[in-house]
């Protein structure tokens, strides 16, 4: 064969092919009818079987280039340009007849070689992506990319193919170079993220900060619809690839599947986007998978929930291909499953059941379902998850830096003069990098919240979470039927298969949702997200189901911050602005009104926890109980953190109890049920261990009440001192004089905005729950702590150092003294005279008891009380106009009654200056009146004493040996001794008076 100079030979194989291919086409057509048929058969059959030779020739130089001299270009990259030009622009071009000549191709080594041959075409067009005029969704380029691959996999042998090459999921690929070594990686790069094409946030959004919302929503939806582009398009050839055959769907998952794998470390704090795929890659692959799952995610009535076994990990991820599983042979992918958090279980735990399940014998039935699930719930994890928390923490960066220039542009007077002379030009510098961040922030606001995005997200996450009630549902069944409440005991359905689920199932949920009712709202409400029958749409009926369900039954879950973001998400979906707070307690006036205008999903949501019947039964006690568990979070910021989200229960509450008289009385019944005698109100299933919680939630109300009100005010008192000193024009601040009360200041204010908000919310619920259910702030363990704190607070709010706690703007750290110190002391009312209802005999001498018995613990607090403080108390309230007459007259009524009571203290004083040592409480110094034994240090303490102090801290206080309640031994014999002598020394000193 002799080939003309500087022509390759593939150029000459596929000239020779297009001229047999016209002179077969003249034949076959209006220029063929002339000649006899038989000869037009003859000729036909000939150039078919010269063409069958080229072809071979052909699909050979592609798969051993080396066979034949190199010159001109290559077989690879004429394949690539005619897959590129335009097929309508010439006729008989090789663009116009290249479907031909790939089916040709396909048919001849369909079983000899065809992905060897196909690969190099696909690596090929893959560098081409790669260029900079086709990597850009902003350049045309991009569209013929996706074609080309497009033309390739119509063909149902080269899709077929495809997965079986050697470059499709090459060996030594992993993390980053999973984007550019591997067959598909270059058009799964292709992006509308600014990380993957700069060009975006450079040129398509450089304006955008000084434009009109409705301008960049213009320029989001152009872009967005580039981007569905894409993701239709990819979609469109991962399932052709998929749909080939059983084999190459198998290879398509394990290339998904180890592509994630080897990028786990997407998901961590601090990302280094050299080692993992970037954002772009990510998305598109979540998308994708997120569109092969909706055949059975779109069902209204989750049909096939049921065939997704939960124990997948086990039989699929860490079995090789040859056991029925998806391993891959570095073991990628096993290694990442294997080593995921669990949702309740250790490590030791975790590996014994992996290595039982292992030895079993398993097979899924469950065919293409299950894999499609975990791998789409994996890939949305390192994915959108991932994407989702930087996005974040860009906008908190944003916010963070906007407030630094504010705040030095603001405040000239607390730099020192080198700091002023080069004020202008770091302003410029800071201002600059201010409008890159806006710009970059413009450009991910197109993709985080483009409402396409997130309603597919929200449609695959309902799945999600059907399948993570099923696992709990006490007769395994949901949602084919209704949901039944798993026992407190953690008695679940196939609970060793439910622990050892990986925790980002359910966190990504939880965390999903989070973002939607943050940041784009619309969503949750919109039909499309809505899909489901009644019972199974996802914001009506499975949202607040998930919630109240693990927050009813907190065993479920491990983590104690998944918790609290479920909290979270209630706050935001029950939100009512604190600026338009009007149900004080006991209080007139309040707050000025605010102007937030709350998003209808508030409303809608609040209807639908209305209409469910488990929420009106567990909420409420849910969010009591986990105002007590949260005290232990398990991170190193768990003191602040328990704050926040007991911010979040007390609104949550305070938005429930003014909406719907129903949550006052299971509060009510709630708190109360130890005096029902009945296990009807229960929650935990044991009136006991609610109890618990009821004696544990008032005590940790009251240490919060303390130290919140203690820190807010001290913070106040802070800005104002810097305040009082703060620099002006007229005296600016020396060098570096100024420089540690402007961080001070920073910092007293963050804190105070935070904690003043909190110490608000807490003395409220305070003043709420003491005049609805005052027995248990009234109960004998923790009376006396509970007189000594508002003591104590009304001191800081009534006493000489109120007038210190006065700042410049009071609104800005929502502070209203007024407000707080009139619900402090409606507390002192509620729980020190009589409620005057109607009560069995029985139950009025326990009122009368419990009322004596806080009296006299107010009036025997000697750090804080006086007669005096009531006056000043009661003489502001009435100068305000705080409380009507009827309150300051029973305000009056008990602080007279404390007074007297501070008398008859005297006569306590006398027994515990008499009574022998065995008589007093070793710890309190205080006579006995229920001695019980510590069965761990053989100590005797008073009954009400050990359990106040039980309460914070489950140990023996004289050994520190684990404690309980339980566990405490009543001594009847001494306690009658105390009683007796009691009350002869009584007697003997009411003689002496």
């Amino acid at each position: 064969m002799v080939v003309a100079s500087g022509i390759s030979v593939f150029e000459y194989l596929v000239g020779s092919w297009q001229m047999s291919q016209t002179v077969v086409s003249n034949l076959c057509g209006a220029k063929g009818k002339a000649l006899d048929l038989a000869v037009r058969e003859a000729r036909v059959q000939a150039l078919r079987e010269a063409q069958l030779l080229l072809v071979s020739y052909m699909g050979l130089s592609l798969q051993i280039p080396d066979m034949f001299p190199q010159q001109g270009r290559s077989g690879r990259a004429i394949i690539v340009d005619a897959l590129l030009a335009d097929p309508n622009a010439n006729a008989n071009s090789l663009a116009e007849q290249l479907p031909e000549l790939l089916s040709q191709l396909a048919a001849r080594f369909a079983n000899d070689g065809l992905p060897e041959v196909i690969a190099p075409v696909i690596s090929e067009l893959g560098l081409r992506t790669l260029q900079r005029a086709n990597r850009s969704l902003l350049q045309p380029g991009f569209r013929s990319i996706l074609a080309a691959l497009d033309t390739l996999t119509t063909n149902r042998q080269i899709a077929a193919a495809i997965p079986h090459m050697p470059t499709f999921d090459p060996e030594e690929c992993n993390g980053r170079r999973m984007q550019t070594g591997t067959a598909l990686g270059p058009f799964m790069a292709l992006s509308g993220f600014p990380a993957g094409d700069e060009s975006i946030t450079k040129v398509y959004y450089s304006d955008a900060p000084q434009r009109s919302h409705q301008d960049r929503e213009s320029l989001h939806t152009s872009l967005r619809t580039t981007v569905q582009f894409l993701h239709s398009a990819l979609f469109e050839i991962v399932n052709r690839l998929i749909r080939s055959g059983a084999d190459e769907r198998t290879l398509v998952l394990q290339l998904s599947l180890r592509t994630l794998a080897t990028n786990a470390l997407r998901s961590g704090m601090q990302v280094d986007f050299t080692k993992v795929v970037d954002d772009g890659f990510a998305d598109n692959l979540a998308f994708v998978w997120m569109r092969l799952s909706e055949p059975f995610t779109n069902d209204a009535r989750l049909t096939r929930l049921a065939r997704v076994d939960p124990d997948w990990v086990t039989m699929r991820a860490l079995r090789s291909v040859a056991d029925g599983g998806l391993n891959d042979d570095q073991s990628h992918i096993s290694t990442y499953w294997r080593e995921l958090t669990r949702i309740d279980a250790d490590k030791e735990q975790i590996d014994a059941y992996l290595e039982q399940r292992l030895r079993d014998q398993m097979s899924s039935d469950g065919g293409f379902i299950p894999d499609c699930f975990f791998t789409t719930a994996v890939a949305l994890h390192l994915g959108l998850v991932s994407t989702i928390a930087r996005y974040i923490d860009m906008m908190k960066q944003i916010g963070r830096f906007k407030n630094e220039i504010e705040r030095v542009r603001n405040s000239p007077g607390t730099l020192t003069p080198a700091q002023r002379a080069n004020l202008p030009l770091v302003m410029q510098r800071w201002e600059s990098q201010l409008q890159d961040m806006k710009r970059e922030k413009c450009a991910m606001d197109a993709q985080m919240l483009d409402p396409r995005r997130l309603i597919c997200a929200m449609v695959f996450y309902r799945f999600v979470i059907c399948f993570l009630l099923r696992q709990v549902d006490a007769q395994g069944v949901f949602p084919q039927q209704a949901f039944t409440m798993p026992a407190e005991n953690g008695d679940v359905n196939a609970a060793e298969k439910w622990r050892m689920l990986p925790e980002f199932l359910i966190e990504d949920a939880i965390e999903f949702v989070v973002f939607v009712t943050t940041y784009a709202p619309d969503v949750l409400t919109d039909s499309t997200a809505q899909v489901g029958d009644d019972g199974l749409r996802m914001f009506d009926d499975i949202l607040p189901l998930f919630i109240v369900t693990f927050l009813a039954r907190p065993k479920l879950i491990r983590n104690p911050y998944l918790k609290a973001k479920l909290v979270d998400i209630l706050h935001y979906l029950t939100y009512r602005d604190p600026r338009e707070d009007d149900d004080y307690v006991d209080t007139l006036g309040g707050n000025i009104p605010g102007n937030i205008r709350l998003h209808p999903s508030i409303q809608q949501f609040q209807a639908n926890l209305d209409n469910n019947t488990l929420a009106r039964a567990y909420l409420v006690p849910a969010l009591v109980r986990f105002y007590v568990d949260i005290e232990q979070t398990g991170s190193s910021s768990q003191f602040y953190e328990k704050f926040q989200t007991r911010y979040y229960i007390a609104r949550t509450l305070r938005a429930l109890w003014a909406r719907a008289p129903r949550y006052v009385e299971v509060t009510r019944r709630f708190f109360m049920q130890s005096g029902l005698g009945t296990s009807e109100a229960t929650t935990t299933g044991s009136t006991r261990r609610d109890q618990r919680v009821i004696e544990e939630f008032v005590t940790r109300l009251m240490t919060d009440t303390t130290y919140l009100l203690d820190e807010s005010l001290s913070k106040l008192a802070v800005i104002r001192d810097i305040e009082k000193r703060q620099p002006t024009a007229e005296a600016p601040a020396a060098e570096g004089n100024d420089s540690d009360d402007a961080s001070r200041l920073d910092d007293a204010e963050s804190r105070a905005r935070s904690l003043v908000s909190l110490a608000n919310e807490t003395v409220h619920m305070l003043a709420f729950l003491s005049r609805l259910v005052p027995r248990p702030f009234q109960a004998s363990e923790v009376v006396s702590r509970l007189a000594a704190m508002l003591n104590y607070n009304l001191q800081q709010l009534a006493g000489p150092k109120c007038s210190s706690l006065k700042v410049q703007d009071m609104q800005k750290y929502s502070f209203n003294p007024r407000v707080l110190l009139s619900e402090l002391t409606s507390v002192y009312v509620h729980l020190g005279l009589p409620t005057g209802k109607q009560q069995p005999a029985a139950a009025l001498i326990e009122e009368t008891e419990a009322i004596d018995r806080f009296v006299m613990a107010v009036a025997e607090d000697d750090r804080s009380y006086s007669q005096a403080l009531f006056d000043k108390a009661l003489y502001i309230l009435e100068q305000r106009s705080l409380k009507n007459a009827q309150s300051l007259t029973r305000l009056r009524e008990f602080a007279l009654k404390c007074q007297g009571a501070k008398v008859d203290s005297r006569a306590m004083l006398f027994l515990e200056n008499e009574a022998p040592d065995h008589y007093l409480d070793p710890l309190l110094a205080s006579l006995m009146t229920n001695p019980v034994r510590l069965p761990t240090s053989d100590n005797v303490m008073e009954l009400s004493a050990i359990k106040g102090q039980l309460l914070s801290d489950p140990r023996d206080p004289f050994n520190r040996a684990p404690l309980s309640v339980d566990m405490l031994e009543p001594l009847p014999e001494l306690k009658r001794e105390i009683a007796e002598w009691r009350e002869r020394k009584l007697a003997e000193y009411q003689a002496q008076q």
